[in-house]
């Protein structure tokens, strides 16, 4: 069964640049459409996969793993803080009761 096709994307482009996809497009036998959409759609699996895919170095890998396989260490102050009840309001807070 066909993909239905019912989404449009729409841009302008300046007449040097249209006629450089086009003839990127003839060179890989593909329509202008057909080479724009499949350069975006790879373009944008890269991007996504950079936002998934960290890099480190040896050392870098070394020292995350290490980090990673130590128990946690409890911060006594931030504990405390955390128990405190906050000393601010949040916006908007109690607004209602000063307009009546």
């Amino acid at each position: 069964m066909p993909i239905v096709k019912d989404e449009r994307l729409q841009i302008r482009v300046e007449p040097a640049a249209k006629r450089r996809l086009e003839e990127a497009a003839e060179a890989a036998h593909l329509s202008v459409s057909a080479f724009v959409l499949q350069a975006a759609e790879q373009r944008a699996d890269e991007l996504l996969l950079e936002r998934q895919l960290i890099r480190l170095s040896p050392a870098a890998a070394e020292a995350f793993e290490d980090a990673l396989s130590r128990p946690p260490m409890f911060n006594e102050q931030l504990g405390r803080a955390l128990l405190r009840p906050p000393e601010f309001r949040w916006l908007g807070e109690g607004a209602e009761s000063s307009t009546g």
